[in-house]
């Protein structure tokens, strides 16, 4: 895990797998695909923001019972 100036936490893809609860596999997935989040390359290093994860995790919370748990397309 990096903290770059603003405070902003860089973690690498074996890190970002395990906070979404994905494998590395499926990341490398998602980024072929062109969907999951947004990543950072750095040369050959693929590296995720914090924050981005974050917003990823919120985009996709599912509260049943309220309209934002119905048919969520993911």
């Amino acid at each position: 895990m990096t903290t770059i100036k603003n405070h902003t936490t860089i973690v690498t893809e074996l890190q970002a797998a395990k906070i979404l609860g994905l494998s590395v596999q499926t990341l490398r997935n998602y980024r072929y695909l062109r969907t999951g989040p947004p990543y950072v390359k750095l040369g050959r290093a693929v590296q995720y923001l914090v924050e981005d994860l974050e917003k990823y995790l919120a985009a996709r919370r599912i509260v049943p019972g309220t309209k934002e748990g119905r048919g969520h397309a993911g």
